[in-house]
Order: structure tokens, then sequence, then C-alpha cells
């Protein structure tokens, strides 16, 4: 990701906070970012393929079961 549009997800994110909008937006946002990164991170490291198939769906699915456990018993 950009820095540019790091900045445009936390400024629409402050925006969003300032209309009221549930924090949930923020916990979703972390993991499309995290996941993707991730991802990424994870093919570079095996040279372009997969570690086991369906990686992209399963890895943002991990995420997103952490960050719910992480805001629902941590926060």
């Amino acid at each position: 990701m950009c820095p540019t549009c790091v900045l445009t997800i936390g400024a629409g994110l402050l925006i969003a906070r300032k209309l009221g909008v549930n924090d949930v937006i923020s916990i979703g946002v972390i993991t499309v970012i995290f996941s993707y990164l991730l991802d990424i991170l994870t093919r570079k490291i095996n040279k372009g393929k997969v570690f086991f198939p369906y990686q992209r769906i399963f890895i943002p699915i991990v995420i997103l079961l952490i960050s719910i456990f992480v805001a629902k018993f941590l926060l």
C-alpha cells in the first residue's frame, strides 16, 4: 500500500467516526490490509507460489477471527 492510500483510508475513518459510524469498519479495514500484506509476504517467501490451497481465503478469515477475539475480550 502506498502512503497516500494509507492516509486516505485514515482520513476516511476519521470522517466516518465524526459521522457516527461504528468502529467495526476500522477492524475490517485493518483485517483487509494486514491479510493482503501477509499474503504478499508468504508468496515472496515461497517464490510466488502459495503455501497451501485457498491461502488467499484462509488468511483473511483467520486474521478476522483474531481481530474479533482481540476486540471482544481484550478491549
